[in-house]
């Protein structure tokens, strides 16, 4: 192995477990929250659940747990031991109301432009009482999905990378937002997270 394989190797492993720490933490958050909001029913926006142990399901795995989901919807077929459709969050096929808590772990960042991001957040606030989005940083120097490092700020690999619509920073983040959201991160936080309660 030569010393560039080595560095690169040791480096995605580093990264690897940071993000897998990252994701507890959020998912004890995100847990936590929720309990207090006494929410019982559950919508995932984005459903996804991890097939092969890695760090892809840390959050929605904790949060299936802790009551009852009643829909699952991601724009492609997902194996889910709820129940799922395929549906756009843009424009949800549910009435006002349909539950307690919609959990989005990382999926605004992927609806489109700024205009769909409106959308799917507006649908968040109609379908659920209580709602948390979370988004990478677009600032954060190691782009969460892919785990590479600084490359996300050039446009002409976002091009490359079609299913990457629009990395928000926090202050892009919060103008999408309802008023009242509250946005736990900092400029230069690896995540946003944003809670959302009426």
């Amino acid at each position: 192995m030569t010393l560039g394989a080595f560095v690169k190797s040791r480096l995605r492993r580093a990264i690897t477990r940071y993000s897998i720490r990252n994701r507890h933490r959020k998912a004890e958050m995100i847990a936590s929250w929720m309990t207090a909001q006494d929410a019982k029913t559950i919508l995932m926006v984005g459903a996804l659940a991890a097939k092969d142990g890695s760090n892809v399901g840390i959050v929605e795995d904790r949060i299936m747990g802790l009551g009852e989901v009643k829909m699952g919807i991601n724009l492609y077929h997902q194996d889910t031991p709820y129940p799922f459709m395929i549906a756009d969050a843009c424009a949800m096929p549910f009435p006002d109301d349909f539950v307690d808590f919609a959990l989005s772990n990382a999926i605004i960042e992927h609806v489109g432009d700024e205009e769909a991001q409106r959308k799917f957040v507006a649908e968040h606030v109609r379908v659920s009482r209580c709602w948390v989005i979370t988004t990478p940083n677009k600032w954060f120097p190691i782009e969460s999905h892919t785990a590479v490092a600084f490359v996300h700020w050039l446009p002409s690999w976002r091009r490359k990378r079609g299913e990457f619509s629009r990395l928000l920073s926090l202050r892009e983040f919060r103008a999408l937002l309802p008023r009242d959201a509250v946005i736990n991160g900092r400029p230069w936080s690896p995540t946003f997270t944003a809670t959302y309660s009426r």
